[in-house]
């Protein structure tokens, strides 16, 4: 029979040490796990380092392991590093690799006032392209400072309770972008360190006049039926008509899985996401707008040089619904179908604009969805 490596005779030892007690507590810790779906093999392998993270976690870790092979004269005492290792850092690493990074919050992590991670969502308001731009820095540096006295002295108090705060982030543009935070406290004897979530406040200004959408902010059917008119029939864009030198377009869109998102419970969060992949990379001068139910959108492109480009512009916008929402573990496909009419041929005014794009979208989802169809083609 081989001889036992050290290490497999001191497990052995271990596990014929623990008691019958202990063993059926352990049993207790492994099941509640399961219960709240935690992937305990996930939680033995952690990657040793991750994208866009470069903090003073991975040097404490190297230290931690040099003095494990060091003799036991040469070692200090490790006991306090230990427990960061084993019980606040390695869960964190963890949690930022495959929470976090696809987050639709903004979510950073400071130690100490400097910023130890941010994610791409924070990233994004503050107008930065990497990680490494910001780890490091002061987070008071991005904070606009009407804010200091509010947040640094109700940190304390949005960690102890449920309570959320509000925070002017500023931007690369120079503009200041409000969020509510939540805080959770990390447990650290050497540094003072705790987790900032925050979710983007709505702007309410849009929403008192009744011409937008509650819960987008987007303008409403009535008010896109008012843009399109005065667009359509102002004086320049009739003598642009006349000479054939522009184009009016209309598209309809219906989103086919809505009734699937609602059943999910975060089906708001997505559409938001989809919203603002939309809203940056549309032309500013083209509206947006919400439908006549939660299951239709409009675009209005007011002015287009020839059909060629209204073609191209109308399968970039099918790209933009396309592609998937992606956060945390799961990849969200929104399933569409287009109606597109075109003014002044074959809709001759604008009401005719909405009557050929709803019949259009309406086919394209009797012929069995997920297809873009232009009136008259």
């Amino acid at each position: 029979m081989p001889k036992k490596s050290h290490k497999e005779g001191s497990a052995a030892q271990d596990l014929e040490l623990l008691s019958d007690e202990q063993i059926v507590a352990n049993k207790a810790e492994l099941q509640e796990a399961a219960q709240y779906h935690i992937n305990l093999d996930d939680l033995e392998s952690v990657d040793p380092l991750l994208e866009d993270i470069n903090d003073s976690t991975y040097v404490q870790e190297e230290q931690y392991e040099k003095q494990k092979e060091q003799s036991p004269e040469e070692q200090t005492p490790t006991e306090d590093i230990t427990l960061n290792m084993e019980e606040v850092y390695i869960p964190l690493k963890d949690m930022m690799r495959k929470i976090f990074r696809r987050a639709l919050r903004p979510v950073v992590i400071i130690s100490d006032d400097k910023i130890a991670y941010a994610n791409p969502a924070f990233l994004k308001i503050l107008g930065k392209e990497s990680g490494y731009e910001v780890l490091g820095e002061n987070f008071w540096e991005f904070v606009s400072p009407e804010y200091w006295d509010s947040l640094s002295q109700g940190i304390g108090e949005i960690l102890n309770s449920n309570q959320t705060l509000p925070v002017g982030i500023k931007t690369a543009a120079g503009h200041v972008e409000r969020i509510n935070v939540d805080a959770v406290y990390i447990p650290d004897d050497h540094t003072f360190s705790f987790i900032l979530i925050g979710v983007p406040i709505e702007p309410k200004a849009k929403i008192i006049s009744g011409l937008y959408d509650e819960a987008t902010g987007l303008p409403n059917y009535y008010l896109l039926e008012d843009r399109v008119n005065m667009a359509i029939n102002s004086k320049p864009m009739q003598q642009k008509l006349s000479l054939g030198k522009a184009l009016a377009a209309l598209i309809c869109i219906e989103i086919e899985n809505m009734e699937n998102f609602a059943r999910i419970g975060n089906a708001e969060q997505i559409f938001k996401r989809l919203l603002e992949r939309i809203l940056t990379s549309i032309d500013k001068q083209y509206s947006f707008a919400c439908g006549k139910n939660n299951n239709q959108y409009w675009l209005f492109i007011p002015e287009i040089e020839n059909y060629e480009k209204l073609v191209t512009e109308v399968d970039h916008l099918k790209g933009l619904f396309d592609a998937p929402i992606e956060e945390e573990y799961t990849a969200y496909h929104v399933k569409n179908s287009f109606g597109v009419s075109v003014y002044p041929e074959p809709a001759t005014s604008a009401k005719k604009l909405f009557e050929q794009a709803e019949l259009s979208v309406k086919k394209a989802l009797k012929d069995g969805g997920e297809r873009t169809i232009i009136f008259g083609e």
